[in-house]
């Protein structure tokens, strides 16, 4: 364990938060999976193996087995951690980018945007009246998400009420 404690204070000098799993009577198998369902990026597995050959196993939570696992060596691991954090985050914002855009729809009238968000988000101009909003929740049970802040200019009619609109919103269900 000394190995290990002197890695995860390089690694909070480094300004990285890490914790250090030192349970006894726990299988790796169940922290890895314990760890996993807490939401950490970034797991550095260290065995005796690996400490006698000055290495670290780093494994990605987003890229699960053997894709998600490097093995790096022990001298420099700061930077080699904040770079594969970096570029955890990265992939992540990528993925959810990519889904947004492929479950949103714009749709042109209110049938398309019923069917819109029963299968993700409508992108839609909206006319900012609160009795506009009650009632498609009502009906939909779809709710506004956000006025996004990059807008076209275009002018439009509300999808409900088709009043004047200057603005899109998008509109989803809960899950």
């Amino acid at each position: 364990m000394d190995a290990a404690r002197k890695i995860r204070a390089e690694l909070v000098a480094a300004e990285i938060r890490v914790k250090l799993d030192e349970r006894d009577g726990i299988s790796p198998g169940f922290k890895f999976n314990d760890w996993e369902m807490r939401g950490v990026p970034l797991r550095i597995e260290l065995g005796p193996k690996d400490v006698a050959k000055g290495s670290v196993v780093l494994a990605r939570r987003d890229r699960p087995g053997k894709e998600g696992k490097s093995f790096v060596p022990q001298a420099g691991l700061a930077d080699a951690v904040k770079t594969m954090l970096v570029e955890i985050q990265q992939a992540l914002f990528d993925r959810a980018l990519a889904f947004r855009k492929s479950n949103t729809a714009e749709p042109k009238d209110y049938g398309e945007f019923k069917a819109a968000v029963e299968r993700g988000f409508a992108l839609a101009h909206w006319c900012g009246s609160e009795d506009c909003e009650v009632k498609i929740k009502e009906e939909t049970k779809a709710t506004m998400r956000c006025i996004p802040l990059e807008q076209s200019g275009e002018p439009g009619k509300c999808i409900f009420c088709s009043q004047g609109s200057k603005e899109k919103a998008i509109f989803a269900k809960a899950y």
